[in-house]
């Protein structure tokens, strides 16, 4: 039997083979693969789909902190240059009262400024009464003064120390300095120790004549010793010697962290973070250009 095709018939069959060929391909391609691709990507090679594909991108694995591990501390660093002076507070009964500049109508002493200056803290009670008093923890601490008379003006000037009845216990002579300055008072071994609680006044007094004939310039004040608590005294062990002073200045110890500090800065004149706690623990107290006097070096 002759078959007669002609060239459209021949078109039509050729493309139904090619129809049924493809839809095979699709269905064997289905079962291989769990995913639905496009139809561009059954044509291409294996090589080329995976060059194609995204690559996997791994997840970095986190790190956890085991449940007993504790957080890195950092040690308190104190902030050089700024010093905070807690005032502590006035002891009970009768205010110390005091004087911490001296200076009047009745002396004979030449104008000079500044004046004979103690340099500890004062604060004022609702009364106008100025307290003039500081906290030591030493049996026999150091008091500084700021002197403006030399010695070439020969001006009789004493030390004074009172205990809590009013004797006194100490009485010394003071040679003035060759130049004005800060001057220190040691009290001797022969002192009898503070006693923890009690008040203890003192003063400065200076003549200015050879006789005392006339009232003299003074400055009076008074110390208590106190005793550190354990907290305090472990954080002190550990600490420089500058951060001794701002640990002794914030828990209201003025002997002290002044005491520190100026033995500081007369050792090492030129140190300027010396200087500026220095100055930063005066200007708590109202005598900032303090720090920039002279320290006397010796004993008067």
């Amino acid at each position: 039997m002759k078959i007669f095709l002609n060239v459209p018939n021949l078109i039509l069959i050729t493309a139904i083979a090619c129809g049924s060929l493809l839809s095979q391909t699709s269905k064997l391609q289905a079962k291989q693969t769990p995913t639905n691709p496009s139809f561009p990507q059954l044509l291409l090679p294996k090589l080329f789909r995976d060059a194609q594909a995204p690559a996997a991108t791994e997840k970095p694995q986190e790190t956890k902190t085991p449940p007993n591990s504790q957080k890195p501390t950092t040690n308190k660093v104190i902030n050089p240059g700024k010093i905070n002076f807690i005032r502590p507070k006035l002891p009970p009964g009768n205010a110390p009262g005091g004087r911490r500049t001296g200076g009047g109508r009745r002396d004979n002493c030449p104008d000079v400024n500044p004046k004979l200056t103690a340099l500890v803290p004062v604060s004022e009670k609702t009364d106008n009464i100025t307290n003039v008093w500081a906290l030591t923890t030493v049996e026999r601490p150091k008091f500084w003064f700021y002197l403006p008379y030399t010695k070439s003006s020969q001006y009789p000037t004493e030390f004074i120390l009172q205990d809590s009845e009013g004797e006194t216990i100490h009485q010394k002579d003071i040679a003035l300095p060759e130049q004005p300055g800060i001057i220190n008072i040691n009290l001797p071994n022969t002192v009898p120790a503070l006693t923890v609680g009690k008040e203890y006044r003192w003063f400065l007094k200076v003549y200015c004549n050879e006789n005392k004939e006339s009232p003299p310039v003074y400055v009076e004040g008074v110390v208590s010793r106190v005793n550190l608590n354990l907290t305090v005294t472990q954080q002190l062990s550990t600490a420089t010697p500058q951060q001794q002073a701002a640990i002794y200045a914030q828990n209201g110890i003025w002997h002290q962290a002044l005491t520190i500090l100026l033995e500081l800065s007369q050792n090492n004149p030129k140190d300027k973070i010396v200087h500026d706690n220095l100055a930063s623990l005066f200007s708590e107290i109202g005598l900032r250009e303090m720090a920039n006097k002279p320290i006397i070096v010796g004993q008067p």
